[in-house]
């Protein structure tokens, strides 16, 4: 069996084995030399334990073994985990091995029909050979000795018999050679043949093969394989002409122009050489005879197209239990639905897991967006509903590819014990099954609802749906055409429900119990079958299904205080370890207090549950902040920032001084001196000129509440954006916390970077 459930165990250690198991995890709770694991059994009292548990190693001077249920949990733990990691490497050999021959496989049956026959006929030569010095318990070069002395008895027999025939005149010797059986070919098995081996040699008229030649085959198959054994072409192929590389450049893109026009391309524009002058005729040929379906589509096409044309493995799932191998994915949903708080239009993320064998959907998650929150409880909801898989294969997206699912420390794939998979990079054909669900589930349901917004809706009824349902929000503050999310959960549920419960012809037949009739298992069917035959799913304690899966971070204990965000939390628990690390757990929605654990440094996972922590005052805030009211909070703060700069900008508007019409002589009499020393002052500052033109001012400047308003606002009317405006938005589209509350907001983020990236 190739399943996760088929690893083994050793089940004694000696002092040494484990010592060295503890060095290379760098375990630092248990010993690491051998010596030092002697007393630690000592100390422990093993040695009292018995036969059982504590044996003298057979052989001369053999220690004490120790058996495998007397070690710590720890250790345990780690060389469990070795040997699942060594048992999918040992899976993952023997499908590399079943891959290379199903290549040489396929070598073979590209072959002609004169190399095939060679190929076989050394095979059947080698393998003759190889068979009778094994019966024999001898090498292979006795062998080799044994066929070709077995070859020139047959050849001297062939040729008495030749002039036998021919009426000439045979020595007593060679007369009583005729009258004995030839041994040697039955006894030998040998293939002597003429035809055979005139064949094997490639040459018609040459019975005989040699010794070198011999060799020569047994290091061919035995570095490259039986396929290698066969001819090379005679004749090597002409070479390509030199211009095809310059053609090349103006065919191989990927706009896919005719040969003709690259070739005219070419020509005009390179103005080859006379050696590089290629013809049509010429490049037509090459195309057509000389590169394969692949190599003429390199550079035309895409790697994800390519991939289409190549060969594929097809992998079984007979010989696995279910949940050996969980398979998630995200799709963005391909309808519009009402936004739980805004009310506005979204586009939700449902992120699906499926159990490969049973082709099962274990658990699903809706959210705005695919992250690690949705990874996370749909995870959650499959392992606890269903039992906690071996393998999780995803693809590279941000949701499944992060710290908190990849870290040693507080990554689930390692509190779980799950071993994760990625996709390689265009790579979906390996991910089919799930893909298959995305597209018989989630299309459908997403086609039965009025807002729906796939590829093939009809543009004008989709603008038409569009226009309603933005209408009525700006009238109503809500859209009667929107599902609301409360319906979309229970749409989706019930899609699952009818998923599992519906014949899959990927899965078996069975007799049906109620109708009598042969028909392909559901996934239900398949499931509860595997049950049967003894399958018992790995479950989550339901005392620690909620803690199991929250987040962990490393932080340090100061004065009984642990820090996370912003936040201060305190427990009394926490005195004795001051200064020293702990795993502290937190809640996304729940800000009051934290989980915190002892930080086991053997394993790097979180430890025993020291205390739950409460929100106590700090310098910042007497409030506890959560992690989406710190988000709210730094909008707030960005827009009010925003606010303040523009009132200043009116109230040094307001307080500029005014220009003035003002010819009149000011006398300067307020001088205390005498009015005949006064000399007359005047301000003539000549005609006031003002820098606006009032028969053209501008429109009044429209103003928003929020970002998100503008944003809207933006998406609707691209063509009245103003350079400023365009300035906010890459703002906001340049901060994490920004784009988090457009898509909170129902804001399709992806439109708005474009626009801003047409309007640059």
């Amino acid at each position: 069996m190739n399943d996760m459930s088929s690893f083994a165990v050793q089940e004694f250690y000696s002092a040494r084995e484990l010592a060295e198991i503890a060095k290379k995890r760098g375990m630092k709770n248990f010993p690491q030399t051998e010596r030092g694991v002697q007393i630690y059994a000592k100390t422990a009292s093993w040695h009292v334990m018995g036969d059982r548990f504590c044996r003298k190693r057979a052989g001369r001077g053999g220690g004490m073994e120790y058996h495998f249920t007397l070690l710590p949990d720890e250790v345990i733990m780690v060389i469990e985990g070795h040997a699942m990691k060594e048992a999918v490497k040992a899976a993952q050999a023997a499908g590399h091995v079943t891959g290379r021959s199903k290549m040489d496989a396929l070598k073979a049956a590209l072959l002609g029909s004169r190399a095939r026959a060679v190929m076989e006929a050394r095979a059947e030569v080698l393998q003759s050979i190889d068979g009778y010095a094994i019966s024999q318990g001898q090498r292979r070069s006795w062998g080799i000795t044994q066929f070709l002395k077995a070859q020139e008895t047959y050849e001297t027999r062939q040729d008495i018999e030749h002039r036998r025939d021919a009426g000439q005149i045979l020595t007593i010797e060679e007369a009583a050679s005729l009258a004995k059986p030839l041994l040697l070919t039955a006894d030998h098995g040998f293939c002597l043949d003429p035809k055979r081996i005139a064949l094997a040699n490639d040459r018609k008229n040459t019975a005989s093969v040699k010794r070198r030649a011999i060799y020569d085959w047994f290091k061919t198959r035995d570095e490259a394989g039986a396929t290698a054994l066969a001819p090379t072409p005679p004749k090597a192929a002409a070479p390509i002409h030199p211009g095809f590389a310059g053609f090349l450049k103006y065919y191989a893109i990927g706009s896919k122009p005719s040969a003709p026009d690259a070739l005219k391309k070419y020509l005009e524009e390179e103005n080859p050489p006379k050696e590089k002058r290629i013809t049509l005729n010429q490049v037509k040929y090459i195309l057509e005879k000389r590169l394969s379906n692949i190599e003429r589509n390199v550079g035309r096409e895409g790697m994800l197209t390519l991939r289409s044309r190549l060969a594929y493995v097809t992998r079984t799932t007979d010989d696995m239990w279910p949940t050996t191998i969980y398979s998630g994915d995200g799709k963005t949903f391909d309808a519009e639905i009402a936004d739980p708080v805004t009310k506005r239009p979204i586009r939700p993320e449902i992120t699906t897991i499926v159990d490969v064998v049973t082709r099962k959907i274990v658990g699903i998650s809706l959210g705005r967006s695919e992250n690690q929150r949705s990874v996370a409880e749909a995870l959650r909801n499959s392992c606890v509903n269903n039992g906690i898989p071996a393998i999780f294969y995803v693809d590279r997206g941000p949701g499944y590819k992060n710290n908190a699912m990849d870290a040693d420390v507080s990554g689930l794939m390692g509190r779980l014990g799950i071993t994760k998979m990625h996709a390689a990079p265009y790579g979906s054909q390996a991910k089919g099954r799930i893909e298959i669900i995305n597209g018989t589930v989630w299309n459908p349901l997403a086609k039965d609802l009025p807002t729906y917004m796939g590829q093939d809706m009809d543009k004008e009824a989709g603008d038409k749906i569009h226009k309603l349902t933005r209408r009525e929000l700006k009238e109503f503050g809500f859209s009667r055409s929107l599902p609301s999310w409360q319906e979309f959960v229970r749409l989706c549920e019930e899609k699952v429900e009818e998923y599992n419960a519906k014949p899959h012809t990927s899965l078996p037949k069975f007799e049906d119990p109620e109708t009598g009739r042969l028909r392909h298992m559901s996934p239900n069917d398949c499931w509860e079958a595997h049950r049967q035959k003894g399958f018992e799913p790995v479950p989550v304690d339901e005392a620690e299904a909620d803690d199991l899966f929250r987040p962990y971070e490393i932080r340090v204990v100061r004065r009984a205080q642990v820090e996370w965000g912003t936040n201060t939390y305190f427990d009394r628990e926490l005195e004795r370890y001051h200064t020293q690390k702990v795993m502290v757990g937190y809640d996304y929605h729940q800000a009051d207090k934290v989980w915190v654990r002892e930080f086991d440094v053997s394993t790097g996972q979180p430890g025993r549950l020291i205390c739950v922590a409460g929100f106590m005052a700090n310098a910042e805030r007497y409030v506890p902040l959560s992690y989406e009211e710190k988000a709210l909070e730094t909008r707030a703060n960005a827009r009010k920032k925003r606010l303040e700069d523009k009132i200043e900008g009116v109230e040094a508007e307001r307080n500029a001084p005014y220009l003035v019409d003002q010819s009149e002589t000011i006398e300067a009499s307020f001088l205390d001196v005498a009015p005949e020393a006064v000399e007359t002052v005047s301000i003539d500052p000549g005609p006031i000129q003002l820098a606006v033109d009032n028969t053209s001012i501008a429109p009044r400047r429209r103003t928003f509440g929020s970002d998100e308003e503008l944003a809207f606002w933006a998406l609707e009317n691209p063509a009245e954006l103003t350079r400023g405006q365009i300035e906010v938005l890459r703002e906001c589209m340049d901060s994490a916390t920004a784009r988090e509350l457009f898509r909170l907001s129902g804001i399709d983020t992806e439109a708005l970077r474009n626009l801003l990236r047409v309007v640059a």
